[in-house]
């Protein structure tokens, strides 16, 4: 599998090409809520350069590198509906099936940077198809020790 290093400056010029493909619709959305730990990279800035508020809740499918049976959830939503969920990227589609299980996607739009193209589940809004590679971002706790340039 291809590994594929993201820094800073990558990360915030595809934030922005992200606001540009929300902004036509940013009246809808009443809220921003960012996915913990990653989805909070994107969130924060994206919410304010919509000028919207910001929460967040938390979804963890694995323990360390191990799967969880049950994954954590944790939070809650400042209203049901129009809200503009967001994560860094949807791969199987596991953490936005688990939101809505938990919180109802109904009503909301979904943002990622990246959707891979093989997933059950399509975000509303992404900037860029992901194939079947490894993403490695600033924010990861591993990413200096993968070797990737």
């Amino acid at each position: 599998m291809k590994l594929i290093k993201y820094n800073q400056d990558q990360i915030n010029i595809m934030i922005n090409k992200l606001a540009e493909l929300i902004r036509p619709d940013r009246r809808q959305f009443t809220n921003i809520v960012g996915i913990a730990n990653g989805g909070l990279h994107v969130s924060i800035p994206l919410a304010l350069k919509l000028n919207l508020t910001h929460s967040s809740v938390r979804i963890s499918h694995y323990d360390g590198r191990r799967p969880r049976n049950v994954p954590i959830v944790e939070g809650k939503l400042p209203q049901a509906t129009g809200n503009l969920i967001v994560d860094d990227l949807i791969d199987g589609g596991f953490t936005m099936h688990t939101f809505d299980r938990h919180f109802g996607l109904d009503g909301n739009a979904t943002a990622v940077l990246f959707a891979f193209k093989g997933s059950d589940y399509k975000p509303t809004y992404f900037v860029q198809e992901k194939a079947d590679e490894w993403l490695v971002f600033p924010w990861d706790s591993n990413s200096g020790n993968l070797g990737v340039n």
